[in-house]
């Protein structure tokens, strides 16, 4: 007997749904698909507990007569194409005829449509794959389809499913993505009952970014339009002052379906070079228009991938369009007061005294009084109130915060006056107990040592023992706390007193609520904000304010690369970037108590000459080799 078995039909639907359908916004993104396709101007998604229990798709198209209702679960069952031919110029969303098929083969799907002549509709349920149950129902113009249970007969893939937040997220990243696509059809999902997206479908691409991204967003980006050799480029891209630490804001779309091409994303990059700062992406939504026969859409059951008949073509496109859109819409680079070094004077105005009389109607009049001259108050600088307003580092009664243990030793970065750094203090005693608090176990011998001082604001001068001592400032305070977050496993945080209100993507969104344990280890207390935003309530220790959105951002990115069995390495990865951004910078003024107890720590860790990235922390030279170069010695 022969060892090759023809699967049968059952089992063959399971092993196809599963390229289609691979959680519940893959079904979400097939079913609005076709609701856009059926020509619905408006479409409602509802989901409850993240979609793996219900969804329902409601749209307002043209509906299916009762035999097209039933045919549309067969499989390769379409009516957007009927030869290999057609496969040169698909001007649809879908056009495979596998969704309804391989959605109803891991669910129980209920269908309701009618057309608008039609005096009554059709009602189709269908279980796992089962024969179809058709019957007459009472329904509105339009096709609604309600999907139960997700995975139910197919155990292996429902253990895969993730948090329902996650899902929502998903699903949610999903509809934000077909609100920018069709701006002409209005969006509307609903999460747990409660709305959590409404696109206006006024045909206005500026308002669905803004019911998407948020406003701010939407009122720094410029136009984008541009047509040459057959390619044509709309859409909306972030002015000069408008940037983000990754790609997840940049949409693209070829004739209206979202697409994921690197030839497209790396000409939006290079039209913004000069632009923006080194590790600063742009922010896009852009629709390219080309010919259908010029693109191959059918590389893969999602459809995000795609291939042109001319990269170059394309890529020349883009660039131009945007780097046209930048030209014009060019906008003077916005200096934020609270990031800036500089003092900005804030002008009071004088205090008059105000007499108020009141006339026999009941109306007042107020006059000012005659008094001496009004005496100027003192103006006040924005870093004098930074100075004097700071973000509390204690401990606070926040809900899970308490678990996390203080560590005792003082802020490195707290500022101390001291007397000029050309007469340099004597060392200070350092207390045997905080000597013992050291971050690793293990502590080494520290040699007498006398600070010099400060090179170029960025490396500490010493003397010791014969030798003299470079210090790199950064790469020292990076060791050390990197050491410490790989001891402990956990930040030092510092509350703030004004909370951090940050747009997220989808994708982030989920990834925060997804690892909120973590990212609480890591000093960062997150709370929901509605929508796509986030409150981020504290810190970790000694990261600027101004950087904390940036910094959250940057550990979501490395959070989305760790695969399975790579958990560890990603930790790590997290531990070292929040060890980075919250140590001491290069360019940063220190004073003398300060550059001598950073000197103290670094060298008390046992055996560790370089920072997590590899850079060297000192460089010694000692008395016989500066004097042989002075040609004191031959």
């Amino acid at each position: 007997m022969g060892r090759i078995n023809v699967l049968d039909k059952f089992t063959a639907e399971k092993i196809a749904a599963g390229e289609v359908v691979e959680r519940p916004a893959s079904v979400i993104k097939e079913l609005v698909e076709n609701s856009i396709d059926a020509g619905a101007t408006s479409v409602t998604v509802e989901i409850k507990q993240g979609g793996g229990v219900y969804m329902r798709v409601s749209d307002n198209g043209y509906g299916m007569a009762r035999d097209d209702a039933q045919t549309a679960f067969l499989r390769h069952a379409t009516s957007k194409i009927k030869t290999s031919d057609d496969l040169f110029s698909v001007s649809t969303l879908g056009f495979r005829g596998e969704a309804l098929a391989s959605i109803s083969a891991v669910s129980h799907v209920e269908l309701f449509t009618k057309q608008r002549e039609d005096s009554e509709g059709t009602h189709v349920s269908i279980s796992g794959g089962d024969a179809p149950t058709v019957e007459s129902a009472g329904c509105p113009d339009g096709t609604t389809i309600i999907v139960k249970d997700l995975f139910f007969n197919t155990p292996a893939r429902l253990k895969f499913m993730k948090k329902d937040s996650v899902e929502a997220s998903a699903v949610l990243d999903v509809c934000n993505k077909q609100a920018l696509s069709h701006v002409d059809v209005s969006i509307k999902l609903i999460r747990d009952g409660k709305e959590v997206l409404f696109s206006p479908g006024d045909n206005t691409l500026k308002n669905s970014v803004h019911a998407v991204f948020g406003k701010d967003i939407a009122n720094n980006m410029a136009e984008v339009s541009y047509a040459k050799d057959g390619i044509k480029v709309t859409g909306l891209t972030g002015k000069n002052n408008l940037s983000r630490p990754n790609r997840l804001m940049q949409v693209f779309f070829i004739n209206g379906r979202y697409i994921v091409n690197r030839v497209i994303s790396a000409a939006l990059t290079e039209a913004y070079k000069n632009e923006l700062m080194t590790g600063k992406f742009p922010v896009a939504v852009l629709n390219i228009e080309i010919d259908p026969s010029l693109v191959d859409v059918n590389v893969h059951p999602t459809k995000t991938e795609v291939k042109f008949a001319s990269d170059q073509a394309i890529y020349e496109a883009v660039y131009w369009a945007v780097k046209n859109a930048l030209s014009q819409k060019a906008s003077p680079r916005e200096v934020n007061v609270i990031n800036s070094s500089r003092a900005f004077e804030m002008p009071i105005k004088k205090d008059i005294p105000i007499q108020a009389q009141f006339t026999t109607s009941g109306k007042a009049k107020f006059t000012p009084l005659k008094t001496e001259k009004a005496v100027e108050k003192p103006k006040i600088t924005i870093n004098e109130i930074r100075e004097a307003v700071k973000p509390y580092e204690g401990k606070l009664p926040v809900r899970d915060i308490e678990r996390i243990e203080p560590v005792k030793e003082a802020p490195l970065k707290e500022k101390i006056k001291e007397e000029p750094i050309a007469k340099p203090e004597p060392k200070a005693e350092t207390p045997q107990a905080e000597i013992k608090e050291a971050p690793t176990p293990e502590t080494a011998e520290i040699k007498d040592f006398r600070i010099i001082g400060q090179l170029f604001s960025t490396y500490i001068l010493a003397e010791s023992d014969g030798e003299f001592i470079l210090v790199d400032q950064h790469a020292a305070h990076e060791r050390i706390n990197y050491e410490k977050l790989k001891q402990s496993g956990k930040a030092q945080h510092q509350m703030l007193l004004v909370p951090i209100s940050l747009a997220l993507t989808p994708p982030e969104k989920a990834l925060c609520e997804e690892h909120n344990e973590f990212l609480l280890d890591m000093g960062f207390e997150i709370e929901d904000f509605g929508k796509n935003a986030v409150v981020l309530r504290s810190l970790p220790a000694d990261c600027p304010y101004e950087n904390g959105g940036d910094l959250l951002i940057e550990l979501l990115q490395i959070i989305a690369g760790g695969e399975a069995g790579e958990i560890s390495a990603m930790r790590d990865r997290a531990i070292y970037t929040v060890a980075c951004k919250s140590s001491i910078k290069a360019h940063q003024n220190l004073s003398v108590k300060e550059m001598d107890e950073l000197y103290r720590r670094v060298f008390e860790l046992e055996g560790i000459s370089t920072c997590p990235h590899g850079r060297p922390i000192s460089i010694k030279l000692t008395k016989y080799q500066i004097e042989k170069m002075f040609g004191r010695i031959v």
